[in-house]
């Protein structure tokens, strides 16, 4: 991996990202110690990890819950930031797909983070992906961390 850290802009903020009940303080406030198996992908965002059916039911998942802070165009607003397009893929790039996950996971939706299931947490992590331009594949993004953290996000070619 020849990086971890991203700073960039408003990214460049300190935050807590829990791995494995530890957490982790950064600069990007992604997280600066991947673990082991973590270190080693092996798969891309670019491989078409989700499939458009699943974007598609992310995209109702993030209407019920994400749109109103960070809007339909999921350009962010005034509290919230873009979770698609270019500053997200220069914020999370080089970062596993699980821990994208698991940042959604315990921050969001803010009026209740956790309470949505992990297929539909899944599910807007593809919608995100596909709204970043990033290919759908044949093979659903599987719900579960420890496969999400086989697959690195990664800036276009």
């Amino acid at each position: 991996m020849s990086k971890w850290l991203t700073v960039c802009g408003a990214a460049a903020v300190s935050a807590f990202v829990f791995m494995g009940g530890a957490a982790v303080e950064t600069a990007s406030g992604v997280g600066a110690a991947l673990p082991a198996a973590m270190q080693e992908a092996s798969s891309s965002t670019l491989d078409g990890v989700f499939t458009s059916a699943q974007a598609r039911r992310g995209r109702r998942v993030y209407n019920q819950n994400c749109a109103s802070c960070h809007g339909q165009e999921l350009t962010g607003g005034e509290m919230a930031p873009s979770v698609a397009g270019a500053g997200f893929i220069v914020y999370w790039t080089e970062v596993p797909v699980g821990v994208l996950f698991d940042r959604i996971k315990m921050t969001m939706p803010e009026d209740g983070p956790g309470r949505l299931s992990d297929e539909e947490y899944t599910d807007v992590v593809a919608y995100m992906l596909d709204r970043s331009d990033y290919p759908s594949g044949e093979t659903e993004l599987p719900a579960d961390k420890a496969e999400m953290d086989k697959i690195m996000i990664v800036a276009g070619e």
